[in-house]
């Protein structure tokens, strides 16, 4: 009875356990493949789902911070237009 239920739950674990494997911690060298001009679906492609985003908004501008804390730090992408301007990771930085 019990190696049936662990197969019935075979399937949700082996999903856990992918998934895991694909996201991992925000590092100085993950933030160095973010180059300018990337968008963002780039952007995520290779840090994942930012933790945070602060957005403005002027007349000829749209700007959007990505925040990504790590133990060590914070990794930013800062956005002009929808596109990378800048990427940096911040050593022993707080959570925003």
């Amino acid at each position: 009875m019990i190696s049936r239920r662990l197969l019935a739950y075979a399937p949700m674990l082996t999903g856990v356990l992918v998934l895991t494997a694909c996201t991992s911690a925000v590092t100085p060298e993950k933030i160095s493949h973010i180059k300018p001009a990337m968008n963002a679906s780039q952007v995520e492609a290779i840090l994942g789902h930012p933790a945070h985003i602060d957005q403005a908004e002027t007349t000829d501008l749209r700007g959007k911070t990505y925040h990504y804390p790590a133990s060590n730090g914070e990794g930013r992408v800062v956005f002009l237009n929808d596109t990378v301007f800048k990427a940096e990771f911040i050593p022993g930085s707080k959570q925003s």
